[in-house]
């Protein structure tokens, strides 16, 4: 038989607490079932009572037939099975997963909490404390003096003790040559050294900071996503999250090139060796992301079609290095119709490269492994038209383009770009040549046209005000020729 509890609010409203015992589980322990109920003040109170026994009876059969889940379930063991359940079925990136769970520490609020008991009150107060309050650890660490990291992990080189250990040669570099770096990366290898943090690093800096309003939504998201989820389990009547007030946030256009800098940029290019005038040019002519074109390997390039495929792209993750997964998203799998002229610098390009293969014989791997986005290593065939020097075959980073970038733009004397504003021009380019934005967002490898139009929303509209410019030059200062009787009228 269900429980039923009256409460009233300091609002005057009267809501009741309708709990079910089911028996016990497997391990001895009493399984509960919880929702709530609100009375309607339009109706009479017998009224009300007749339609809450009526809940209460079919909420105890759902319960007892198994269409409900007991809620003794807290909000952050279920949050953290759920986005494990989801990495682990392919349906998250391992990406997006370790993103969610580096905001684990930030819901504290509501970890501890049943989840059928979390409501839009409880959610607007921790969101207004997030903003209010120091909540971010911006904590950084420096390898202490002396220590030696290779003698304490029993390993001769930084190779071994990357491949041993798990932890990637940047990272280990960075720590071995002194700098600073993030607390994430000090206890990975605290971790796999089986030593205390404090025994190896010291702190170099520490402070907290406020979430902004940008990092706030994505705390949101990750709630909304958790309690959505819930809500199809059974756990919950209605997702709170829908009910929540947040902070607005200020967007800013994205930063694109003109013409005239475009052209500078390619020229600066020209006298960059050919494997960076390849990856910039390629940036500008595809738009592509970063990790998208490092990814791409000989196998993804037609020269009978004049096109690229884009189905895989390089990651970096900090704990283990870089890593290959597919594209952002399904409809970032893309082909990309190049100009000739590029196909031409492509053959150049792949001239050079075999060059160098050949050159170098057996020193060229046939294949390399490389963690993939489930963080199994897997064999990959060595052809990425961007290779690593150090490592010959495996692909450079992704923030390796940034550097090529920022080289190009101190020689000459250019303003700073990254490789994504060469994204934003690309589709800038596209959109004020007249091309509709469910094309361009098919190139870009966008998940619907309505996010090309939101993210370019400014180049849409300054397309739309060159478009009235031209009609108007076109109505008004276009000078007709003279009709036939008025020449002869001049000539009379």
């Amino acid at each position: 038989m269900a429980t039923i509890t009256q409460r009233t609010n300091k609002d005057g409203s009267v809501v009741y607490r309708i709990r079910v015992f089911g028996g016990r589980d497997s391990e001895g322990k009493q399984r509960i079932f919880q929702t709530t109920w609100k009375a309607d003040p339009k109706r009479t109170e017998s009224a009300n009572k007749k339609a809450l026994n009526k809940f209460a009876a079919d909420y105890e059969s759902k319960c007892l037939s198994g269409e409900v889940a007991e809620q003794r379930v807290l909000f952050g063991t279920y949050c953290r099975r759920l986005v494990d359940d989801k990495q682990r079925n392919g349906l998250i990136k391992i990406s997006t997963a370790n993103f969610y769970r580096s905001l684990y520490p930030l819901l504290h609020d509501i970890d501890g909490v049943p989840i059928s008991l979390v409501n839009s009150n409880m959610l607007n107060n921790l969101y207004r404390n997030l903003l209010d309050k120091p909540a971010v650890s911006d904590t950084r660490y420096r390898l202490k003096t002396k220590t030696d990291l290779l003698k304490l992990g029993a390993v001769p080189n930084k190779t071994q003790f990357s491949q041993r250990y798990g932890i990637a040669s940047t990272t280990l570099n960075a720590a071995i040559n002194g700098k600073s770096i993030s607390q994430q990366t000090a206890a990975r290898i605290s971790e796999a050294l089986s030593m205390p943090i404090s025994s190896l690093f010291n702190v170099c800096e520490s402070n907290k900071k406020a979430l902004s309003a940008s990092q706030l939504h994505k705390v949101h998201s990750l709630v909304s996503m958790v309690l959505s989820e819930a809500l199809k389990d059974g756990l919950i009547t209605s997702n709170p999250a829908e009910r929540v007030r947040l902070p607005k946030v200020e967007k800013t256009a994205p930063r694109y090139l003109e013409s005239e800098e475009i052209g500078a940029l390619l020229e600066a290019a020209e006298s960059e060796p050919l494997e960076v005038k390849v990856f910039v040019f390629l940036a500008v002519a595809t738009g592509a992301r970063r990790g998208e074109l490092l990814g791409l390997q000989w196998s993804d390039v037609n020269f009978t079609f004049n096109q690229i495929e884009i189905r895989q792209a390089v990651y970096y993750r900090p704990a283990s290095g870089i890593y290959i997964d597919t594209p952002k998203n399904k409809t970032s799998q893309r082909f990309i119709r190049l100009p000739s002229e590029l196909m031409e610098l492509l053959k150049e390009y792949k001239r050079e490269w075999d060059d160098f293969h050949d050159s170098v014989g057996t020193a060229f791997p046939q294949t390399v492994s490389i963690l993939d986005g489930s963080g199994k290593h897997r064999d990959f065939t060595a052809d990425f038209l961007f290779f690593q020097s150090k490592n010959i075959g495996y692909p450079h980073a992704p923030d390796t383009a940034n550097k090529w970038l920022k080289v190009i733009c101190d020689k000459n004397g250019l303003v700073h770009i990254n490789p994504h504003a060469l994204r934003h021009s690309a589709a800038s380019a596209l959109i004020f040549g007249g091309v509709d934005p469910a094309s361009v967002a098919k190139y870009l490898g966008h998940t619907s046209p309505q996010t090309t139009e939101k993210v370019y929303a400014h180049a849409l509209e300054e397309s739309r005000s060159r478009n009235s410019n031209i009609i108007g030059d076109f109505m008004f200062k276009h000078k007709p020729a003279p009709r036939k009787e008025d020449k002869k009228k001049d000539v009379g």
